[in-house]
């Protein structure tokens, strides 16, 4: 990957200081207010900022520059988060929230949609598993590092942390070039938004894969809001007195099987190809995985299955983004709007399905509920696929030409 590869450290670094931030933010608005509906507010207002520009910053993503985009959500972030220094707050902290969320769509959506093109398409996998292993990485560091640094240091300095990792990575990316993929900016009235947007149903919708793929994520996002709900409840059934610990026990054992995980994909021949079988598969134990550590309390067994779950939803994840950077370049970031945008709302959905589902479940039974529903839907899906022989995410040469008049139109 060369020089390039410090593009991505500095991303990862901003993730490192993003995770931190979002800690601190919560901890800080629940100590301001100690209110648990501000701090819902706050969550939601994150997620909501990003489901409402997924789409657009789509659009805009195939319209414009993607490192310009990149680099403008970085600067404005960082200027956002730098607010919260000197005007903290209840008010200042739900409006910087939003702001984050939506400008996050932006950033998100131009980075998953130009990776191909700054390495190159043969590259895509390695490079997305390479992307996966920091990410892992950045969040055990993340969260450990806010549980550190938040008792020995003032809020301000972990934001201000966070608003530098920003502005570093808008300074690596503006010294960074490559050649600008994005030829067709065109009108950018509304009128020309709505097309751009049907012209990314018409291009799902030729491609029956892709939408059962999508279909799978959606059920997926909506399907860890039983985890995240979860491995918190699990904590304290494991020790009231140790909630942390033993969080971060859990999350952190994950996350080393990530690391494992994508560290080994780019090594073996087999697993560089068959990418939605292999996505359908990891998906399965994946979710095997939080059904067997989230039924016990014996922590051997936990761990052990945490490491398990781990491994495969990274290679998951590693999977899905190298099957949708596939697409064509042209459309590619409206394809990553819809993405980030099923991501949101899957979450969104999944965390009210499971506050309401808790009152009548246990925790176990809500992940054996979730998970297993998402199991039998990966089967099913994959029993037609394999009836009809249709278990390649490969572009067909008579619907490749239907695509491209949809996407040059």
């Amino acid at each position: 990957m060369g020089k390039k590869v410090y593009f991505l450290y500095t991303k990862a670094f901003s993730d490192i200081g993003n995770m931190m931030e979002l800690v601190v933010m919560n901890a800080v608005i629940y100590s301001m207010t100690k209110s648990t509906t501000w701090l819902a507010a706050i969550l939601a207002l994150r997620v909501c900022g990003g489901i409402i520009t997924s789409l657009f910053s789509g659009v805009i993503a195939d319209r414009y520059n993607r490192r310009k985009l990149m680099i403008f959500s970085d600067i404005t972030r960082g200027i956002c988060i730098l607010i919260l220094c000197f005007f903290p707050s209840p008010t200042m902290f739900a409006v910087i929230a939003f702001t984050l969320g939506a400008l996050g769509s932006f950033f998100t959506v131009s980075f998953s949609a130009e990776i191909p093109q700054i390495f190159g398409e043969e590259k895509i996998l390695q490079v997305n598993a390479f992307i996966s292993r920091l990410a892992a990485i950045s969040m055990v560091i993340g969260f450990l590092g806010s549980a550190l640094l938040s008792t020995v240091v003032d809020y301000r300095v972990i934001i201000g942390i966070d608003a530098f990792s920003y502005f570093l990575s808008a300074y690596v990316l503006f010294f960074f070039k490559w050649e600008n993929s994005v030829k067709n900016s065109g009108n950018s009235n509304w009128k020309q938004w709505m097309i751009d947007l049907k012209e990314v149903k018409n291009y799902v919708f030729l491609r029956p894969l892709l939408l059962l793929v999508f279909i799978v994520f959606l059920c997926q996002t909506f399907t860890a809001s039983s985890h995240n709900v979860g491995v918190p409840i699990l904590a304290e059934e494991l020790s009231a007195d140790h909630i942390t610990l033993y969080q971060g026990l859990i999350w952190g054992i994950w996350g080393i099987g990530g690391i494992i995980s994508t560290w080994l994909i780019p090594k073996f021949v087999w697993l560089k190809k068959h990418f939605l079988v292999i996505y359908f598969g990891t998906s399965i134990l994946m979710s095997t995985g939080f059904i067997l550590f989230l039924s016990t309390k014996l922590l051997a067994f936990i761990l052990f299955f945490a490491f398990f779950t781990g491994l495969f939803d990274a290679a998951a994840g590693t999977y899905f983004s190298s099957m949708i950077q596939q697409t064509e370049n042209k459309i590619r970031g409206r394809i990553f709007g819809v993405t980030n945008l099923l991501n949101r709302l899957g979450f969104t959905l999944g965390f009210v399905a499971s506050s309401l589902l808790l009152k009548v479940l246990t925790m176990p039974h809500l992940v054996w509920l979730f998970h297993g529903s998402m199991i039998m839907i990966i089967l099913v899906i994959s029993i037609i696929l394999f009836s009809k022989k249709m278990f390649h995410f490969d572009h067909d040469p008579k619907l490749k030409q239907e695509v491209e008049l949809v996407v040059s139109k």
